[in-house]
């Protein structure tokens, strides 16, 4: 028999607090909607396992670092390590680095204990469930932002009907899965993998962007206040920007549009799932090391020339990845000075925690650290031995882009190296040790 719990729990921080995602700091001003953590525990009386995921842009260390003593002490160190923890990957969620003032400590507290009352209220409603599960293959809202040009170079966000366009990089990975947990004769909480940045509004309002907008639009439909869960797949080169159209698309009217569509490809499948007859669950944790960046003296040079010629002009309001394909100044001096903190400061790797969360041989959960490109989940979907996986990215440990290996000489805005950013080679490795986990 197979037991299911699930919770969830609001995690919105108060106003002044700063918002992840940008370059620039925003103070919230106000919120559209709440944030939320939101967990689905399951247990076939031999192994407790779940998934809990937050209404952030990551999960960084420090973060993790606190659940996992938070969690720990509560329930044991197995179930801490049978579960994956990761972000959606909003970016009007709140940041939480070191050093925080009384307003975030109390924001970034506010979640650890709002993620603790999660698991408490998901582990006292164990009790009988069924779960469906599937897949389908559509994504209309997804594009993959990395453009070659005519000119042959890469541009990350080369702008709306830009004529050196010449074509994507890559196709990528257009599934959407979808797992039914249903009680009591009806659906009691949906888990969604979808690739698709979560960036769609900017400013300084706090949003759970379009996710929280896909999960009001499906449970407006089916009629109940249920955890939706949305579990990021690989999608560090892909967002909802559609380059061939003149149209704003970067406003809550836009998350709305996003969420609601998301929404109806779901729902529409719901009756397309098959049911999970799998008893056995197996949880299997790992490592992989991740390499970093290393610059060649070039490299070094050119940055340090960069910053010794441009101009150091501020930049009014949000900074983003585009300013970089458009060449502001302050975005070219601001990756030129990453680059020379990455020669000086960045380690040589480091490690992160791979999990696998498998229900017989039909559905497999597998984390993945940081934003990974497509790519990597495609290579993993292709050669698991599960009939449907999930790739749950932004998990278990803190990491940035992971771009795959061809891209680094291409350039765009995802390979620009930082303190302890990804090598060329990480891709590789992440490949090789989730389906080793597997």
């Amino acid at each position: 028999m197979l037991n299911i719990g699930y919770a969830q729990e609001i995690i919105t921080p108060p106003v002044g607090v700063g918002l992840a995602g940008y370059m620039n700091q925003r103070p919230n001003q106000g919120m559209y909607d709440d944030l939320y953590a939101k967990t689905v525990i399951f247990d076939n009386g031999k192994v407790r396992c779940g998934i809990l995921v937050f209404d952030l842009v990551a999960v960084h260390t420090e973060l993790l670092e606190a659940l996992e003593k938070r969690i720990c002490e509560k329930f044991g160190r197995e179930f801490h390590d049978n579960l994956i923890i990761c972000a959606n990957h909003t970016h009007t969620g709140p940041e939480f680095r070191k050093g925080m003032d009384e307003r975030t400590l109390y924001a970034f507290n506010q979640v650890v204990d709002g993620a603790l009352r999660a698991l408490e209220r998901a582990v006292m409603n164990l009790q009988p469930g069924e779960v469906e599960y599937g897949s389908v293959y559509n994504n209309p809202y997804g594009f993959v932002r990395r453009y070659w040009m005519k000119n042959g170079t890469i541009v990350t966000n080369p702008g709306w009907c830009n004529p050196d366009i010449d074509r994507p990089e890559s196709d990528f990975d257009r599934n959407i899965g979808i797992i039914r947990i249903i009680q009591n004769g009806k659906t009691a909480a949906l888990i969604c993998n979808i690739a698709q940045h979560g960036d769609t509004i900017g400013g300084s309002i706090v949003s759970a962007d379009w996710y929280g907008r896909f999960a009001q639009e499906i449970q407006h439909a089916l009629k109940a206040s249920m955890p939706v869960l949305v579990v990021d797949d690989a999608s560090g080169d892909i967002n909802h920007f559609d380059f061939r159209q003149k149209i704003n698309q970067s406003s809550y009217d836009e998350a709305v549009r996003i969420g609601r569509g998301y929404a109806a490809i779901v729902l529409n499948a719901l009756g397309q799932l098959e049911k999970l007859n799998a008893g056995e669950i197996t949880v299997k944790n790992s490592k992989v090391t991740i390499p970093h960046r290393k610059l060649t003296p070039e490299e070094v040079a050119e940055a340090q020339h960069t910053l010794d010629t441009v101009p150091d002009i501020p930049k009014e309001g949000d900074f983003e990845s585009q300013d970089l394909a458009n060449k502001v100044p302050a975005a070219l001096r601001f990756f030129a000075q990453r680059a020379l903190d990455c020669h000086h400061k960045s380690t040589p790797s480091h490690d992160c925690r791979l999990t696998a969360i498998e229900f017989g041989k039909e559905l497999a959960f597998v984390s993945l650290p940081g934003e990974p490109f497509n790519g990597i989940g495609r290579s993993i979907r292709e050669k698991s031995p599960f009939k449907n996986t999930f790739i749950v990215s932004l998990a278990q440990s803190q990491s940035g882009y992971v771009p795959m290996a061809e891209c680094f000489p291409r350039g765009g805005y995802e390979v620009q190296p930082g303190i302890n950013t990804a090598a060329p080679e990480a891709a590789g490795e992440i490949i090789k040790a989730a389906l080793e986990n597997l």
